[in-house]
């Protein structure tokens, strides 16, 4: 009986570092077949403190489906930024999963969008389990409000939670640089995406760090991403003059998204933030 044990245990550890040892070979690529979301990459030139961005996708959707897919360029002005949101997509049967990305506001009226997100390829679903195994590349998406928001509202049907970060517009400055730096290189640079490393919300976190060091300590929310907004209202990132319950509450914005949406499909994109503002 000893020795079957044994003998099991040796067989997972063999299997264990073979995986291991696959992931660690692997190597990352641009020249898939992706999914028709993933296949334009955001283009960033940095230049003093402008900072343009060429293919911010600007999509909308109605019912599950794709009804538009347009690009735009933009060119922000750092020294104009005011605000940066914290956006929280909770999914699957455990609180602890979901998704978060970044909206940044700017005093001339723009906005942009920003998500870390798994690239895939056609007819390859996500799955976290696989991607704890470098199964899929990463790549930031850069786009409209009206775009991230609403897909993850509409075409996602899912919940969506939004806090203004209490964070000085410098930091969202330092915050908004590193994250156009690192999508930068990643043009030329592919890196992998992963569940545990390398998600969603980690690589934000370490943009955070970057900017100001140990504003984000290590914690499980890193790989739970559905406890990261526990984890910044305990930090006091968020707002926090109230239980978090009622803040909690208080921050989801995806009824508003159908709102606006039943009402018309298609708003410029900045008419979508000023609508989404008025009703929140």
């Amino acid at each position: 009986m000893k020795q079957s044990l044994k003998t099991a245990l040796t067989i997972i550890l063999v299997i264990g570092a073979v995986f291991i040892l696959i992931t660690l070979l692997k190597k990352p690529a641009q020249d898939r077949n992706w999914t028709d979301d993933a296949e334009v990459l955001p283009d960033i030139t940095i230049s003093d403190s402008k900072v343009k961005v060429d293919n911010l996708r600007d999509w909308r959707y109605k019912n599950k489906e794709t009804i538009s897919r347009d690009f735009y360029n933009e060119e922000f002005d750092l020294d104009l930024i005011e605000n940066t949101y914290f956006l929280l997509n909770p999914f699957g049967k455990w609180e602890g999963v979901g998704h978060t990305f970044f909206l940044f506001e700017f005093s001339d009226g723009k906005t942009v969008s920003v998500s870390v997100e798994a690239r895939r390829e056609v007819d390859e679903k996500f799955s976290a389990i696989r991607g704890l195994f470098n199964n899929f590349e990463q790549w930031y998406t850069w786009g409209s409000a009206a775009d991230l928001f609403s897909r993850r509202a509409i075409f996602h049907q899912e919940d969506l939670y939004m806090y203004k970060l209490n964070i000085k517009p410098e930091t969202s400055r330092g915050l908004f640089i590193d994250i156009a730096k690192t999508t930068e290189k990643l043009e030329t640079e592919p890196a992998f995406y992963n569940t545990a490393f390398s998600n969603c919300t980690n690589v934000l976190a370490d943009s955070a760090n970057r900017v100001y060091s140990g504003s984000i300590p290590w914690n499980w929310a890193r790989v739970f991403t559905g406890f990261s907004d526990d984890k910044l209202y305990e930090l006091k990132l968020i707002p926090h003059d109230k239980p978090f319950d009622e803040i909690f509450q208080e921050a989801r914005i995806d009824l508003q998204i159908k709102e606006i949406i039943e009402k018309e499909e298609k708003l410029y994109r900045d008419d979508f933030w000023y609508e989404l503002r008025s009703l929140i």
